[in-house]
């Protein structure tokens, strides 16, 4: 009996001493779970949801050709920040112009989980967090694939380039205020790999025209290391759900055209589908002479021109050693004197010549594309310091435009009158903006209906009720050189019917006000004639617009050979 009661006992201690083993251990065990979770979550490979067709990088950049940045758009940290917010009308002014691709870059961090919502260590200061801690906002998902269809359905390529996070590479940086060590580094790794999550998810079954790009201009905060391990860990989860869709990298340590030599060979060679990028705004001085102290407003001798070949050649060379296409994502000079297209203002510390400005924007699209490289002019729109495209009236800084696009040479210009005789086509240098319920078509005319040469304007108006609803934008131009000037714009025209009436007008920017000086409505009829009016133009112009208003009647309308005659 003594021996059953001892049996007992040493069965009762035994589960005792079982049971607070378990109760002391569920912490580690539990940490142990998750952490074997996240690994599982992070290293197991899903099935695409959907096949998408592989395009060889080589192809894809030769596709890619001359493009433009929307920028400041989506990587404000809330759109509208910093420009109008994005339409669709952008995409048809973009295609129509004649850019092939576009660069949207976006900012997540606004509608991303925020590190200080995510409990991400345990009690004993262990990391517990994953990905999966980290959401980003579906309606701003939403809003990205939006903009993409619209991009993507005007036949653009579109690259979705994260571009505004810098919480997160400035967090490898000892001396932002967003660095970070330890588990916070960690989160802020996993808060990462969350975002390129969701892009990857919702943009799986997108065509091989959508891009992604992995990080903007890193290297000014992170090593080339860091960008290494980077791009390999966000390459990996776009590989889960994206496994032939184009990547565009580059590396981390120096900027500019030294970037994308910085990346590790091992990193390249492990992908067909990598684009390598770089940035270009050398000579600073010039490129950002708006801002104080940077007072180099012309560009263009032959020392300007060996510099940007030596550069550019370096990374034709490595691209060749390491068979891999280059995009060159962004370029570009400010605008000249430093005009402000918003408030109509020159800078105060003045800016690049129109010529230089020009130039430089031409010469540098040519060099890249000479080089098999795809490139992405930076526009920032008209509230910026590098404006190529006006969203508040849809129109082009057309000089500028054509430059980037490589036919300006051959296109005709009377004084501000860019693309006067039409043989450019009738999107250089035109743009249409249809108001208030209008409905109107810029075409080129049919041959019976050419007034000379071999293109003429053929506006058609299908619905209209005001004169001021259907507007014809010729490009904007600094005015300086014709301050006080009388001028003599001249045009011939015909319309479908002799009831169709139109304006000529000056839109005529000063220091102190905008004005618009129009003619008197001008009768058409069904055959040619020659249209004149006289213009004063104020003592303080600063920039200025030819316009043709004819918004009244529906039918077709015919615009060629427009002249500018100074007069005094």
């Amino acid at each position: 009996m003594k021996n059953v009661v001892n049996i007992f006992w040493f069965l009762v201690v035994l589960l005792l001493s079982f049971g607070c083993s378990t109760s002391e251990s569920s912490e580690s065990l539990a940490d142990s779970n998750v952490e074997d979770a996240s690994a599982k979550a992070r290293n197991q490979p899903q099935e695409p949801a959907c096949s998408v067709p592989a395009i060889n990088p080589f192809d894809m950049v030769a596709r890619m050709g001359r493009g433009i940045n929307l920028g400041n758009v989506l990587s404000a940290p809330v759109e509208g920040n910093w420009a109008l917010p994005v339409e669709q009308t952008y995409f048809q002014d973009v295609a129509a112009a004649g850019f092939k691709t576009v660069r949207i870059p976006i900012r997540f961090d606004t509608y991303t989980t925020a590190l200080a919502d995510v409990n991400y260590e345990n009690n004993g200061g262990k990391y517990i967090a994953s990905p999966d801690s980290f959401q980003v906002d579906s309606a701003y998902l939403d809003r990205i694939e939006q903009v993409i269809t619209w991009a993507m359905g005007e036949n653009l390529i579109a690259i979705i380039d994260v571009h505004g996070d810098h919480w997160f590479w400035e967090s490898y940086d000892v001396g932002s205020t967003y660095y970070k060590t330890g588990n916070e580094r960690l989160a802020a790794e996993d808060r990462f790999r969350a975002i390129w999550k969701a892009i990857s998810n919702r943009f799986a079954c997108y065509s091989e025209n959508l891009l992604f790009e992995i990080m903007n201009e890193a290297y000014f905060s992170m090593s080339a290391q860091e960008v290494d391990f980077i791009n390999s860990e966000m390459l990996r989860i776009i590989r889960e759900t994206n496994p032939t869709r184009n990547v565009v990298v580059t590396g981390g340590g120096k900027n500019s055209w030294e970037a994308p030599l910085q990346m590790n060979n091992s990193f390249l060679n492990s992908d067909e589908h990598l684009i390598a990028t770089f940035h270009y705004y050398i000579p600073f001085k010039f490129t950002s002479s708006s801002k104080e102290n940077n007072n180099v407003f012309d560009w263009g001798s032959q020392t300007d021109i060996n510099l940007v070949n030596t550069h550019f050649d370096a990374v034709e060379s490595w691209a060749q050693t390491v068979n891999k296409p280059v995009l060159l994502g962004e370029f570009g000079a400010d605008n000249v004197c430093g005009f402000n297209y918003d408030t109509g203002q020159c800078g105060a510390f003045g800016g690049p010549t129109e010529a230089a400005r020009e130039a430089y924007h031409s010469y540098i699209a040519d060099a890249a594309l000479a080089r098999g490289f795809a490139c992405t002019v930076w526009d920032a729109g008209h509230k910026s310091n590098k404006t190529i495209y006006r969203a508040d009236d849809r129109s082009w800084v057309n000089s500028v435009k054509n430059a980037v696009l490589g036919i300006q040479d051959f296109c005709t210009a009377s004084q501000f009158i860019a693309n006067a005789d039409i043989e450019c086509g009738t999107d250089t240098g035109w743009s249409l903006l249809a108001k208030n319920g209008a409905d109107a078509i810029l075409q080129s005319a049919e041959p019976q209906d050419v007034a000379q040469g071999s293109t003429t304007i053929n506006l058609q108006v299908s619905s209209t009720a005001n004169l001021n609803d259907v507007i014809l934008n010729n490009t904007t131009s600094a005015g300086q050189e014709w301050a006080g000037k009388r001028l003599r714009i001249s045009c011939t025209a015909k319309a479908e019917t002799a009831a169709q009436v139109f304006k000529m007008r000056l839109k005529a920017t000063g220091v102190t006000a905008t004005t618009y000086n129009g003619s008197p409505t001008l009768n058409l009829s069904n055959a040619y004639q020659t249209y004149s009016f006289d213009y004063d133009l104020p003592a303080d112009l600063l920039e200025i617009q030819f316009q043709l208003i004819c918004g009244s009647q529906a039918g077709n309308y015919w615009f060629d050979d427009f002249t500018v005659e100074i007069l005094n």
